[in-house]
């Protein structure tokens, strides 16, 4: 009988599995160029139109908070925004409670719930904005609220674009709130208004809660507005952005 050749078959076999190898590995291959071509088509790439636009826009807004908001507006640069919500991203956005830090003469904001702390070369054409605790993707709620603020706009120094408060109007307002106290009965009008308010004088006690809150004491030492008024006016000035 004859003896069989053992090495033979085990040649045979160590052929066998280099072409098995060499076929997954061209499979694998042709896998990861399908993916990258799919990949690409759907994010474009650095060096084109849209992205380089979006990129400068990118560049030109002054604060992190309001970057990572343009970021997420844009899709990661790869979709135009709406020139009104670039622009709110382009003003100073913090949950701050004081504005003194802007006013001096190296300006500096506090972190928010969407960016943390910074410093400003200079605030010159800009004011404190909204979408402290979340970006705004949708206008439309916005402008309701602008046009329902009007109701108030006989007050002096009445804020009718909240997302827009210069800063030293803010800065009045803070004072005011903090060297005015009410009486019993104008804390009553105070507390109801609280209770009617679905939004309070702001989300979180930033500079805008304090700011809302000496305005509402404003009103009510003059007299002017009751408390359902004063929460219409908490509610329609809200600018946490979600």
């Amino acid at each position: 009988m004859k003896k069989i050749n053992v090495s033979l078959f085990k040649n045979t076999g160590l052929v066998q599995l280099l072409f098995v190898g060499v076929f997954i590995s061209i499979l694998i291959g042709a896998n990861i160029l399908i993916n990258n071509k799919s990949t690409s088509s759907q994010n474009p790439s650095a060096s084109s139109p849209l992205h380089k636009e979006l990129q400068a826009v990118y560049d030109k807004i002054p604060t992190l908070p309001g970057k990572l908001n343009f970021l997420k507006q844009s899709n990661n640069l790869t979709k135009k925004v709406d020139p009104e919500l670039t622009d709110l991203d382009s003003q100073i956005i913090t949950c701050g409670a004081s504005v003194d830090s802007l006013l001096s003469s190296s300006p500096s904001y506090a972190g928010s719930c969407v960016g943390g702390a910074g410093t400003l070369s200079s605030t010159k054409g800009m004011t404190l904005g909204g979408q402290c605790c979340g970006t705004l993707m949708d206008t439309s709620e916005r402008h309701a609220n602008l046009q329902k603020l009007q109701a108030y706009k006989t007050m002096p120094d009445i804020i009718l674009d909240p997302m827009h408060t210069p800063i030293t109007l803010a800065k009045k307002w803070i004072d005011y709130d903090n060297s005015t106290t009410l009486t019993s009965d104008e804390q009553k009008i105070y507390d109801q208004a609280m209770t009617i308010s679905k939004e309070k004088p702001c989300c979180c006690k930033c500079w805008h809660y304090y700011t809302n809150e000496g305005i509402a004491k404003k009103m009510i030492k003059d007299g002017t507005y009751n408390s359902k008024q004063i929460a219409d006016y908490w509610d329609a000035s809200q600018i946490c952005g979600v």
